[in-house]
């Protein structure tokens, strides 16, 4: 600071009304990996700069671990924070100590401590797996990742795909669900796996449009034609899904509606003073391309 005034740099002032925020994105091999959260991002960005606000500092759940980087988040003087993953206690406990409000980003979980912002995971992969059921697969891997604090076993994802299965009575394989940790090139290994099996899969549910992109260039790798041969679908409808061979078959999620509906709830929690919890969930519909059957 003293040599930018030496310099006679000027120094920003922080404007009146003017908000800072943070965000933490969800743990992923590269920070700016999953085009999913990326979107998010944007949208907050683009609706902070609407609202005379800022996000100032970006960090993932990985960068966060390192003492030195949680220590510089915290000194940042920050108004909130969006945590698109959950963090350690202890973590968590740091964070709550010197940011004074924490929304979430996409936790559909039962907890209430905090408000979310996202949607309804529960009604998503059920139009997953009734799309798949209606279209007469009966063999339907899963392909998919999960978080830090919450094994891909206890999902609503996997909730809802057992109890799918179950209700079309179709004995749940073990063999057939795969956890990637959403790593792209395990997601390859993964596909070549189910394939080899005595009984391969007649359909894949990847947990996302990304991980879908690997499958499908896995199966044309190995001869598989899709959807002749097997069907494939999707999870979040990015920009490249209707441009994959064959176009995908997804769920699209409004990543634009949730990034805006979070930061307008931040400015409304902070100006208002607001201390109620809300979970605010927005729909998801299914996008039907050439990918199954």
């Amino acid at each position: 600071m003293d040599a930018a005034a030496q310099l006679q740099y000027e120094i920003p002032v922080r404007q009146q009304d003017q908000y800072r925020f943070g965000c933490i994105l969800a743990d992923s091999v590269d920070k700016y990996s999953d085009p999913f959260f990326v979107d998010i991002l944007s949208a907050m960005e683009h609706t902070c700069k609407d609202n005379n606000s800022m996000i100032s500092i970006v960090k993932s759940y990985r960068e966060l671990a390192v003492p030195q980087i949680l220590q510089e988040f915290i000194s940042a003087d920050l108004d909130g924070v969006f945590l698109m993953e959950h963090v350690p206690e202890e973590t968590m406990a740091i964070l709550e100590a010197h940011i004074p409000h924490i929304i979430m980003i996409d936790k559909d979980e039962p907890e209430y401590d905090y408000d979310n912002v996202g949607f309804d995971h529960t009604t998503a992969n059920w139009q997953v797996m009734k799309t798949l059921l209606d279209r007469g697969y009966r063999r339907i891997a899963l392909v998919s990742g999960s978080s830090p604090a919450m094994p891909l076993n206890e999902t609503i994802r996997m909730i809802i795909y057992r109890e799918m299965l179950r209700r079309a009575n179709i004995e749940y394989d073990d063999d057939l669900v795969k956890d990637c940790s959403w790593e792209l090139s395990l997601c390859e290994t993964q596909t070549r796996e189910l394939m080899a099996l005595p009984e391969p899969p007649d359909a894949i549910f990847a947990g996302s449009d990304s991980l879908a992109s690997v499958v499908l260039g896995t199966l044309y790798g190995m001869g598989f034609r899709c959807p002749r041969d097997i069907g494939v679908i999707g999870f979040n409808n990015i920009d490249l899904s209707s441009h994959m061979v064959p176009p995908l078959t997804t769920i699209e999620v409004p990543t634009n509606d949730i990034g805006r509906a979070a930061v307008e709830r931040m400015l409304q929690i902070i100006k208002e003073k607001d201390q109620s919890i809300r979970r605010i969930l927005f729909p998801t519909r299914l996008i039907e391309r050439k990918s199954l059957k």
